[in-house]
């Protein structure tokens, strides 16, 4: 023990022993999580993994305890891990830091290796695919075309393919509702006068209406998300009042997103928009069955909507996409979940999927405690 007088009055040897405690009948208490998270700060990575791993057990949807994790690996230089870590929580876990925080990585770990501009540019083209609709997202956009700008090219050909790979990310990010939709907007302005003035008046007009039409919906956004929380861990229901406040914040803004304040046909763009909301709202509320019974509903009744317009490849799709979000539910923080066994179990047997049907069956059977709860 050190000795040392902390918080409540307790040395770190008490706080720990009492933390750990509390932590076997309140395995959510976030108190006790923050005396055992200073705890292993203060050690090496190869003392501390197994309470980075029981954290992120407990919170594995939380993206600033995973950016906690791998930030600890990355101090002793251990790159298998860090890059183990990242497939782990990115795809399942899109949290605008995390992923910011791969891209640093990225760019700072494979500067040496002789194709990493391409790695880099990939690296960025998959966080835009997975976050880049985030309204907070504008700055991996603007990095995104300060790297391509950056690069050093020789000859003609090469100034040209920079030139259009600089105006394509431009002219894709100026169409998305982003916080720094006007920043990028007048960066885009000022990229094409400088290659060609007569031309850029051309290309402006032709972007302005999907520009003034993103940054309504960014302004619009704001207003509706106001109060908003984001990035807690997810806990258990506690039926506060503060808990019933955000929940509903967050229904507010996945009914704007249904809404399609895009003005949008493409139906793609709007499921895209929806899911992201909720994928965002099941960060922090991903205990609350209600919201992931909701989700696929939506995803299920977008999926028969493309179908009946007669695009069964979309629609098979995305009713696979049903499957993968119930399964995501039922594999993870709800795993005892009767409802949503029932409506996972439901929903392939009337895609006469009878074999799925059984096996999430079969696999409720065994995740629940007391068996004779289903009969």
């Amino acid at each position: 023990r050190s000795g040392i007088i902390a918080e409540y009055g307790l040395d770190k040897g008490d706080k720990f022993q009492k933390a750990e405690a509390k932590l076997k009948n309140h395995p959510y208490d976030m108190e006790s999580w923050i005396i055992l998270i200073k705890d292993a700060q203060e050690k090496h990575i190869d003392h501390s993994r197994k309470v980075y791993e029981r954290l992120m057990s407990t919170y594995p949807t939380c993206g600033r305890f995973w950016k906690l994790y791998i930030e600890e690996e990355l101090k002793c230089h251990n790159f298998e891990q860090v890059e183990q870590l990242f497939q782990r929580c990115l795809l399942k876990v899109l949290n605008l830091d995390l992923w910011k925080f791969y891209l640093t990585y990225v760019k700072e770990t494979k500067r040496s290796l002789p194709n990493f501009r391409e790695k880099m540019m990939k690296a960025y083209e998959f966080a835009l695919e997975k976050v880049g609709i985030d309204v907070a997202s504008g700055t991996i956009w603007s990095d995104y075309v300060n790297f391509i700008k950056d690069g050093e090219v020789h000859g003609s050909y090469a100034v040209n393919q920079k030139i259009m790979a600089t105006r394509r990310v431009y002219q894709r990010a100026v169409m998305m509702p982003l916080s720094n939709v006007e920043q990028l907007w007048r960066d885009y302005s000022n990229f094409e006068q400088s290659v060609n003035e007569i031309i850029a008046k051309k290309l402006l007009e032709e972007r302005s209406r999907d520009y003034q039409n993103a940054r309504r919906v960014a302004k619009d956004y704001e207003a509706t998300t106001q109060g908003l929380k984001r990035g807690a861990p997810a806990i258990p229901p506690q039926n506060s009042t503060e808990e019933r406040q955000q929940i509903e914040m967050w229904k507010k803004y996945i009914t704007w997103e249904k809404n399609n304040p895009m003005r949008t046909d493409d139906q793609a763009l709007i499921k895209k928009r929806v899911m992201y909301a909720y994928e965002q709202a099941l960060l922090t509320w991903g205990h609350h069955p209600d919201i992931w019974y909701e989700a696929a509903l939506f995803l299920e009744k977008t999926a028969t909507l493309v179908h009946e317009k007669g695009d069964t490849q979309q629609s098979q799709k995305w009713k696979d996409e049903v499957a993968a979000l119930y399964d995501k539910a039922t594999t993870g923080l709800l795993k005892n979940n009767l409802l949503l066994h029932f409506a996972y179990a439901d929903y392939e047997e009337s895609r006469v999927k009878n074999d799925e049907c059984h096996r999430v069956y079969d696999t409720l059977l065994k995740s629940v405690s007391d068996p004779t709860l289903v009969s």
